[in-house]
């Protein structure tokens, strides 16, 4: 384990109630919007409006929190259906992630948030929750996901399935089901590096550690085509998507 300096025992009250203060803004703003998810939620026809109420509520909330968000690659961006998969190193993720991807795209997450009060609205009748430990329900979910992209939805998954406990921001190996949905469905890769989120917000297991304003710094990288690949190069995109991704993160 790494010493800690002088400077980081003065710093740690500071970064700490930094993250209480984030935390606050989040849930005010989850509170204040919940009335209208509500509403907008009740029929699966109003995603695409309950989208773009999750970007709004993602842009007040970065700057109430002083977060700013600058963006390389933004032409690789595409309208048409993919499979964004991304480096999951901070909460901070998937809020900047609203602000990034301008189309609609539906998060395979999980199923633990569903039971979280006034978080799990921002997921019901949106995103696709995935229960890892039961394997029936897995599979369910990714019938989901193949489904959505038949109509037309982007799907955005984090392929470590955890954000790592140790050695942030070193990911963990990936998991297959980002890979073989792209496959099965024909769909190219869109990868996605957050490259500085780990250097502004770190999670719950370390509560004294990085929490402050700055720069989210976010590289979308080309597209990974997936056209007439099948199970059998799964391991090859996997070890593409991995790579690029690295590249990406400071």
């Amino acid at each position: 384990m790494q010493k800690k300096s002088i400077i980081w025992y003065v710093g740690a009250p500071i970064r700490f109630l930094y993250k209480i203060y984030f935390l606050f803004v989040f849930f005010l703003l989850a509170f204040l919007l919940y009335p209208i998810f509500f509403v907008l939620l009740r029929s699966k026809k109003n995603v695409h409006k309950a989208f773009q109420l999750k970007r709004i509520w993602a842009k007040i909330l970065l700057i109430l929190t002083g977060i700013k968000v600058r963006v390389e690659g933004k032409e690789n961006l595409t309208d048409l259906p993919c499979v964004i998969c991304a480096n999951h190193a901070s909460y901070l993720d998937i809020v900047v992630m609203f602000v990034v991807i301008p189309n609609t795209f539906l998060f395979l997450g999980k199923a633990e948030l569903l039971k979280w009060p006034v978080i799990r609205i921002f997921f019901r009748n949106m995103d696709i929750p995935v229960d890892r430990s039961n394997g029936f329900k897995a599979r369910e979910s990714i019938e989901l996901t193949k489904q959505a992209v038949k109509e037309g939805f982007t799907i955005a998954i984090f392929p470590e399935g955890l954000i790592p406990v140790h050695d942030v921001p070193k990911m963990k190996p990936f998991k297959r089901g980002a890979f073989l949905l792209a496959v099965s469905q024909q769909v190219p890769i869109q990868p996605i590096s957050f490259a500085t989120n780990w250097k502004l917000f770190a999670t719950e297991s370390d509560p004294f550690g990085a929490g402050r304003p700055g720069v989210s710094k976010v590289v979308i990288h080309p597209l990974i085509s997936t056209s007439h690949k099948t199970e059998e190069n799964i391991l090859e995109l996997i070890k593409l998507t991995y790579s690029t991704i690295e590249k990406g993160i400071d």
